[in-house]
């Protein structure tokens, strides 16, 4: 079985075999790539998030007094500043990120509720301090943890033997529509187990039986920080990686209309694109 390097791009993750790389400056390009994406550049409009006594991400300093003055639970205020941070003070720490998930409705900053609740926390193996709708986490900063399953066939195409299943995003999804992913990614909701995540995202955007995904193996967890085109929603992703080897007549399938289509890739093709 080989071993599968996972390199993660804002729009784009993929798995390259070590072997495919032909030389050390492949492997510089791939880094000089992730690096030039890097968002951390933008850290010094941001201040601290804290609760408790963990700081679990960061806030835009423009959204900074709307969240201070104007967000409220039970008629107190949810947060209060201290020093270079903003801490959240609500008595019920998920009720104080709800109350901050409307403001942030109210302002129009999010257009609605996703539903899904992410984990709040320094470590997303472990139980939250509390949970925040999806759609509001990324402007707190808090950590987004996503599961990606990747997909190859081994085979002799003089290619070291491998291709590897992409999933090109359908055109109306909201970020990055038509663009690449691995076979399967998806975020991780704090009521799944990351091997619950992982089968259902499989069955909802491939067509992958549990039995099928049971043969994936754990890779690797990869971290990069990211935010928005307007320097916007500051965030640490990681990434929690799979591969799985498939034979040659296995084909994924588009089922719950977030993938356009499945194609697969020649490798020396894929770093090309990166």
């Amino acid at each position: 079985m080989i071993s599968l390097l996972a390199v993660a791009l804002i729009s784009l993750s993929v798995s390259l075999n070590p072997k495919m790389e032909n030389s050390l400056l492949s492997k510089r390009s791939i880094l000089d790539r992730i690096q030039a994406l890097d968002a951390t550049k933008h850290a010094d409009v941001y201040v601290g998030f804290v609760v408790g006594e963990q700081c679990v991400g960061q806030i835009h300093s423009n959204l900074v007094d709307d969240i201070l003055d104007e967000c409220l639970y039970n008629g107190t205020p949810c947060f209060e500043r201290k020093e270079d941070a903003v801490f959240l003070i609500a008595e019920d720490w998920t009720a104080g990120m709800d109350a901050a998930t409307q403001l942030l409705i109210d302002k129009q900053i999010i257009s609605k509720r996703h539903g899904d609740l992410y984990s709040v926390g320094l470590d997303p193996r472990k139980d939250p301090l509390c949970v925040v709708d999806r759609n509001a986490a990324p402007y707190f900063g808090i950590t987004s943890v996503g599961v990606h399953l990747n997909c190859f066939v081994r085979h002799g195409n003089g290619n070291n033997g491998v291709s590897l299943w992409m999933a090109q995003r359908a055109p109306d999804k909201a970020h990055y529509p038509s663009l690449w992913d691995p076979t399967v990614a998806g975020g991780k909701p704090a009521t799944l187990t990351f091997h619950e995540n992982l089968v259902k995202e499989a069955a909802e955007e491939a067509g992958i039986s549990p039995a099928v995904v049971e043969k994936a193996t754990a890779v690797s967890c990869l971290s990069q920080m990211t935010s928005k085109l307007d320097c916007s929603c500051l965030k640490q992703s990681l990434y929690y990686c799979w591969d799985l080897e498939v034979d040659s007549n296995f084909v994924p399938r588009a089922v719950d209309g977030e993938v356009a289509q499945f194609q697969l890739w020649d490798p020396t093709v894929l770093m090309e694109d990166i």
